[in-house]
């Protein structure tokens, strides 16, 4: 894992000091999540989503600009996603809260200015390490990653540029080992950069 964040922090260091001429934004962001999990072998027969269950997420942002539309942006966030589920065998209904330190690696494209923004698209990937659970579990994974794609547009307000959109991280890697369960959320998002 080390190795993997040393190449990737070599090939992007060039971008990044390159970003310096044209744009580099910071700011934070406060959003809610809404997360659920999806079973995958023989635990797909025995437990099932109860629906979306509401988390929250916090942080830092960061936008890099290495042309006037192309940005690798990234993010400090704290993350607590949570999943409702069903189990069959015996019946009852389970509760899931997990928080992860995220950080999102993407490329984001903005659109040239309209009239009070920007629209804007991301697509890359959320690397989490789990910082806690609120179940009493060590099945529970220290590590997540997941797909992320969003949207939204970043409204200009004088001297402050407003983030809202939609994203939606899909998980590829388990959340819990036992019942053997993805974790994925969407998360309606609201910022501010400076």
């Amino acid at each position: 894992m080390k190795k993997a964040l040393s190449i990737l922090a070599i090939l992007l260091i060039p971008g990044l000091l390159k970003a310096q001429r044209h744009n580099f934004k910071l700011g934070f962001t406060a959003s809610p999540t809404f997360g659920w999990m999806k079973f995958n072998g023989s635990d797909a027969s025995s437990y099932k989503t109860d629906g979306l269950a509401a988390g929250f997420s916090y942080g830092v942002l960061g936008d890099f600009g290495f042309t006037p539309n192309y940005f690798f942006s990234t993010a400090f966030t704290v993350t607590t996603v949570k999943a409702d589920v069903i189990a069959s065998n015996p019946s009852q209904k389970l509760g899931y809260k997990i928080q992860y330190l995220d950080i999102p690696l993407s490329l984001k494209l903005k659109s040239n200015d309209f009239v009070g923004g920007k629209f804007y698209g991301q697509f890359g990937f959320d690397l989490g390490v789990k910082t806690s659970n609120g179940i009493t579990t060590s099945d529970v994974s220290r590590f997540r990653a997941g797909l992320l794609l969003g949207g939204g547009v970043e409204w200009q307000v004088r001297t402050l540029d407003i983030l809202t959109g939609v994203s939606y991280n899909n998980g590829f890697t388990k959340a819990i080992k036992n019942p053997d369960a993805k974790l994925s959320y969407l998360t309606l998002n609201l910022g501010v950069f400076f």
